[in-house]
């Protein structure tokens, strides 16, 4: 009986100590990615170029990106099932235009090796000139190459929801974006760590003006409707 309460006794304390050490990553994911959201803030003001971090939910991983291009965010509020038909619309875009590069550059280099030769420069493309519906420029993110932020993989903690305020609900599958821009200004979001067991729970509040970051050690959830305050309390409905 000695024996078996030592045995006991041992295994509380190696459990207590597990669910410490796992605390620990929690509490030091949460701060990484803090400092993270933060840097990329202060890095679009004194660049001029928007970043994104994005957010895989289902890999538990995070990195970031830039862009040259101008990106506006949707005006009406997204739903996951939203987000995802218009990635998909997007990537048979981008499918599609691979698809005629690639079948143009083959011509060209058709015409090269024949010998055959046009009157008109190579590079002039006779549809340009075809009047259709305008459609606006889809900003393009290359991956942001700094030794200061790179991408992580996230241990022993998951990130659990994102929630921004351009959406109806927060996402808990697929990747999240979080986007900054040049004037200094980010978006309002929730982002919700927690270990692999649900037993800790840490909150990133974003606050979209400064920039700052606060953290909780509890979930902090959306709020239930679009009708929000600003910082004195009054309502302002999106």
């Amino acid at each position: 009986m000695v024996v078996l309460a030592i045995f006991g006794l041992l295994m509380g304390l190696g459990t207590r100590g597990f669910r410490a050490l796992a605390k620990s990553d929690l509490r030091a994911s949460s701060a990484h990615l803090s400092g993270a959201i933060r840097y990329l803030f202060d890095r679009a003001s004194t660049t001029g170029k928007i970043h994104r971090h994005v957010i895989d939910l289902n890999e538990g991983k995070y990195w970031a990106e830039v862009s040259d291009d101008r990106f506006f965010i949707p005006h009406d509020a997204e739903s996951e099932a939203d987000i995802r038909r218009r990635e998909e619309k997007e990537a048979t875009e981008d499918e599609e235009l691979r698809r005629q590069l690639e079948k143009k550059a083959k011509a060209e280099e058709a015409a090269s090796s024949s010998g055959s030769f046009s009157s008109m420069p190579s590079s002039y493309d006779p549809s340009k000139l075809d009047v259709g519906d305008f459609k606006p420029k889809r900003a393009r993110f290359a991956a942001f190459k700094e030794l200061a932020l790179k991408p992580v993989d996230l241990k022993n903690c998951k990130i659990r929801s994102f929630y921004s305020s351009r959406l109806t609900d927060a996402l808990t599958s697929g990747r999240a974006y979080l986007y900054f821009f040049p004037l200094g200004q980010t978006e309002a979001a929730i982002i919700t760590l927690a270990d692999d067991k649900d037993e800790s729970v840490y909150s990133l509040v974003v606050h979209p003006i400064t920039g700052q970051v606060k953290i909780h050690n509890e979930e902090v959830f959306p709020p239930r409707s679009r009708d929000q305050t600003d910082d004195e309390g009054n309502k302002v409905v999106q």
